[in-house]
């Protein structure tokens, strides 16, 4: 009995199938992105402001320079008067917001520091500023 073999042929190229699924499955994605973002479920027409101005307050900053001296609103502060000094200028102290702008030579502990201060005080909202 003599069996005949069979060949196996090597395939060589890229498989269009499963490229096509994905092809098709991104488009599907997009689509369907793109259609959400333009098209709100409720649209609503905002009602006119009688006031020009936004009621938004300016978030208060802290200064700390290189020498690790304190400034609020130009003015230099030391570290035992910081607490007295943003109660002083904060209204809500749940809302608004105080940022911590320090020189980057300035010493890290001064700004831990400042950061203690504040949380003495009662605010609960303070972002330490950076440059990009």
């Amino acid at each position: 009995m003599v069996r005949s073999r069979t060949r196996l042929s090597l395939r060589t190229g890229i498989e269009l199938a499963p490229f096509v699924d994905i092809l098709f499955l991104l488009v599907t994605y997009f689509l369907m992105n793109a259609t959400l973002a333009n098209n709100p479920a409720i649209k609503i027409e905002l009602p006119k402001s009688d006031s020009s101005q936004a009621a938004e307050t300016q978030p208060l900053i802290v200064l700390i320079n290189q020498d690790n001296q304190i400034f609020v609103n130009d003015k230099n502060v030391p570290l035992k008067e910081l607490g007295k000094t943003v109660n002083d200028l904060i209204k809500d102290k749940e809302k608004d917001q105080v940022i911590i702008r320090g020189d980057k030579r300035s010493s890290y502990q001064m700004i831990i520091s400042v950061m203690d201060e504040l949380n003495k005080s009662g605010v609960t909202r303070f972002n330490l500023a950076t440059d990009r």
